[in-house]
């Protein structure tokens, strides 16, 4: 009996340890997701962009041959408190409406920007990863993107925020020869 009593005593002081140690275990897991699902100054400059903008649109579509202009418009709204923008995007390519979509956020425990884009010109979804430079207010991205015939191909995006109103957006692909410029946007701010 006295066997049983202090192993029941033992139990119940191993238990009260147990979970001593996991409401530590479990406050400091609250502290790291607060800090991971605070908005910061990269979600600032994400809202920042929040507005319609107008874009001159350029595309090599064949390096060889001379571009295509043309025009484009994109509306941005910020979504989830601040964490993340959605960006609407409307104008034609190859004498069709293209429309696209694209969601942007910052990843506070990776230290990286996150782009996801999507349009009516395929049935893919093109996800990408960049970081700031400050000393040239810019954004690189790096990725994949799938190409009909169902291979990836390297994508890099440049954002370049010239200031509140403008700022260029540059894409290059490689599909297997070498990187070249696919598009830049000159967006400018409605006003």
């Amino acid at each position: 009996m006295k066997f049983l009593s202090k192993f029941s005593l033992a139990l119940v002081l191993l238990c009260s340890i147990f979970s001593f140690a996991q409401d530590a275990n479990q406050e400091a897991m609250m502290k790291e997701w607060q800090t991971y699902m605070a908005p910061g100054p990269e979600h600032k400059m994400l809202t920042d962009m929040v507005g319609e903008w107008e874009g001159d649109i350029t595309m090599w579509m064949d390096p060889s041959q001379p571009p295509q202009t043309m025009k484009g418009a994109t509306k941005y709204e910020s979504v989830m408190d601040g964490r993340y923008i959605v960006g609407k995007f409307s104008g034609m390519m190859m004498g069709m409406p293209f429309n696209g979509m694209d969601i942007t956020g910052f990843d506070n425990a990776l230290k990286v920007f996150q782009n996801v884009w999507i349009d009516n010109m395929g049935t893919g979804m093109m996800v990408l990863e960049g970081k700031y430079d400050k000393s040239t207010n810019t954004v690189t991205y790096n990725g994949k993107m799938v190409i009909p015939n169902g291979s990836k191909v390297d994508v890099r995006q440049v954002l370049k925020i010239i200031d509140k109103d403008n700022s260029i957006f540059e894409m290059y692909v490689n599909y297997g020869a070498g990187e070249t410029k696919s598009m830049e946007i000159k967006y400018k701010r409605k006003s």
